[in-house]
């Protein structure tokens, strides 16, 4: 019985001592926002700003003030996820109609309608594409096909190499300047920057590509 009480005791003060340790948020892995054209941070005016942080809200009803230039391409660390949208005002549709805003820097922030989010040091099809089922036609089996939702263009002033992964290591082929292509996944890390597999896993730094990805129809 003696054991029983005792095994008890230390029971609700283990309870006790985890209610007492602060709670941590979980460690994610870093994820980036990358604008798919060139495009404007939104800004609140200074008493919006310090209202909205404090009251910590989800929502945003104020006007945005598209007064910055954000190149396409160019990669944002996030730092906090809203839900919500920008009521009012007379910018951009994808300040209006936007399902979530990024934070990227003090009252400066992008949306899931102007940028995506991938995460950093890992190869994804994220916000990239989907599969889908591929309906039969006469006697060909259903399968899985992967649909890409942008397409990107070569950019620069001679051929680019391919890569077999997103790293200078191995070569695979060139493509030249003007030339199209979907993204299969993308690449992002702090040391090697952003990268598309344009095709089988052949990579190319965005460095060589124009700062619009074009949405597939």
């Amino acid at each position: 019985m003696r054991k029983k009480i005792l095994g008890f005791i230390l029971l609700v003060t283990s309870a006790l001592l985890f209610a007492l340790i602060p709670a941590k948020p979980a460690l994610a892995d870093d994820e980036v926002v990358i604008p798919v054209r060139d495009s404007s941070f939104l800004t609140l005016n200074d008493p919006n700003y310090r209202d909205f942080l404090s009251k910590g809200v989800g929502f945003f009803n104020s006007n945005p003030i598209a007064d910055s230039y954000v190149p396409g391409l160019s990669t944002w660390k996030l730092s906090k996820l809203y839900t919500g949208s920008w009521g009012g005002g007379e910018a951009d549709p994808w300040y209006r109609f936007a399902r979530e805003i990024y934070e990227v820097g003090p009252d400066m922030f992008l949306t899931d309608y102007q940028a995506i989010v991938i995460p950093a040091n890992k190869i994804t099809f994220k916000e990239i594409g989907v599969y889908r089922g591929k309906d039969f036609n006469d006697d060909s089996p259903w399968k899985m096909i992967f649909h890409s939702y942008y397409i990107v263009t070569v950019k620069n002033n001679g051929p680019v190499t391919l890569w077999q992964s997103p790293a200078y290591q191995t070569p695979v082929q060139q493509v030249n300047p003007g030339e199209t292509f979907t993204i299969n996944q993308a690449y992002f890390s702090y040391d090697s920057g952003l990268w598309f597999d344009i095709g089988a896993n052949q990579w190319i730094p965005a460095y060589y590509l124009d700062n619009t990805l074009v949405p597939t129809s």
